[in-house]
């Protein structure tokens, strides 16, 4: 069904390119996807909690996915739009944190993945509402939200 409603819309959004809306979104949700995919490649290398581990797992897989369905979905509007391979210098403070965390990374990872997911929800769910965008990105970040909200819920469950 998504699939189909990504289709629909396809003729409309590549006439219509990307907004300076979609720009800023995009800004800061790829930097945002880079920075808990780092995080999740420390937890599979610092961590011997298996629900850690699964949960890292888990957000690799689902990162990878939603990254190539964004990408997608920019190659459609504007195909020589470069997305950022960096994290902001705040997540890469973070991701030092974390490396340096030492006995208490389960915990500073619990933390992170809580406040990163809340701050990726929000900005998803403001993006998702927004009256310039372009319709593909904007279906596809509207599809991903149950999965953010489902990552932010893990987050909570994992060991302090």
């Amino acid at each position: 069904m998504i699939s189909l409603v990504l289709l629909s819309s396809l003729a409309t959004a590549s006439a219509a390119g990307l907004t300076a809306t979609d720009r800023v979104f995009l800004a800061n949700a790829v930097r945002g996807n880079n920075y808990e995919m780092q995080a999740a490649r420390l937890a599979l290398r610092m961590s011997a909690a298996p629900d850690v581990r699964h949960y890292a797992s888990m957000m690799l897989r689902d990162h990878r996915k939603l990254g190539a369905n964004v990408k997608w979905a920019v190659a459609q509007a504007d195909p020589a739009m470069m997305l950022p391979k960096t994290v902001t210098y705040k997540q890469a403070d973070m991701l030092r944190n974390l490396r340096l965390s030492g006995r208490n990374f389960n915990m500073v990872y619990r933390q992170q993945m809580v406040k990163s997911h809340n701050e990726t929800y929000q900005l998803f769910d403001k993006y998702s509402r927004a009256m310039q965008a372009n319709p593909v990105l904007q279906n596809t970040i509207r599809a991903a939200k149950p999965t953010v909200r489902m990552h932010w819920d893990h987050a909570l469950q994992l060991p302090r």
